[in-house]
């Protein structure tokens, strides 16, 4: 079990609202030596909460300071906390194992062609993306995001790093000034009722859920994508 311990101070404009976002002021993992989703344990004014870290990309995570949690801790303008976080067992989330990971030192991934992949269940959208570029079954890139349910761009790019995928540092919003989408890219697509990830390759639409396509599927609108950046 690896801990880390830091300060955070709550400011008057997170204390009004109803969740409070902490960033780690460290990178989890090369503290930790995981990836994905990971339970921890956070004692906070020797207060103790279990809950799951959010990944947002390149070994840095959050998590959220719940109104309930605010409440248990009777926190004030400007309270100072002291938060102890260490890892719980990470061997199981969703019935899935999750992955640790080292990192490699091995060349990023050509990607030569696509392999079609669909979603094994209506929220493994994500998973299938990254198992097209990665040329990994779904289930292994399931075990290695730590979640065979709906995934955050963070998580994709954390699995892309994980598969040595070059890609853009952050999702860039579809409008005026970026009207276009690159070659190769995650597509982030809202659909009439969810927002579905679909991967693009080469002027075709490799969609988790419909099929291969000429055209993103029309009750969907591309709202931002993630560049896949391929090497020579």
């Amino acid at each position: 079990m690896s801990e880390y311990r830091f300060d955070f101070r709550v400011t008057d404009d997170q204390f009004l609202k109803g969740r409070t976002l902490i960033d780690l002021p460290f990178n989890v993992w090369e503290v930790f030596g995981l990836k994905g989703v990971i339970a921890v344990k956070v004692v906070i004014n020797n207060v103790e909460f279990k809950l799951n870290l959010v990944p947002r990309g390149n070994g840095n995570y959050s998590f959220f300071l719940t109104n309930n949690m605010k409440k248990k801790l009777k926190l004030q303008r400007g309270s100072l906390l002291d938060i102890l976080i260490s890892t719980l067992n990470n061997k199981v989330k969703d019935g899935v194992e999750i992955c640790n990971y080292e990192k490699s030192n091995e060349s990023y991934l050509k990607i030569d062609s696509i392999s079609y992949v669909s979603e094994p269940t209506s929220q493994m959208c994500g998973q299938a993306c990254v198992a097209m570029l990665s040329g990994r079954d779904v289930e292994e890139v399931a075990k290695v995001m730590g979640t065979r349910g709906s995934t955050s761009i963070g998580q994709i790019i954390e699995a892309l790093d994980y598969y040595k995928i070059r890609h853009a540092e952050k999702n860039i919003r579809i409008s005026k000034k970026n009207p276009y989408y690159s070659e190769i890219s995650i597509l982030t697509v809202h659909m009439r009722n969810y927002t579905h990830w679909v991967l693009h390759h080469k002027d075709k639409f490799y969609d988790p859920e419909f099929g291969i396509l000429d055209k993103c599927h029309p009750e969907g609108k591309i709202t931002s994508f993630l560049e896949i950046i391929n090497i020579d």
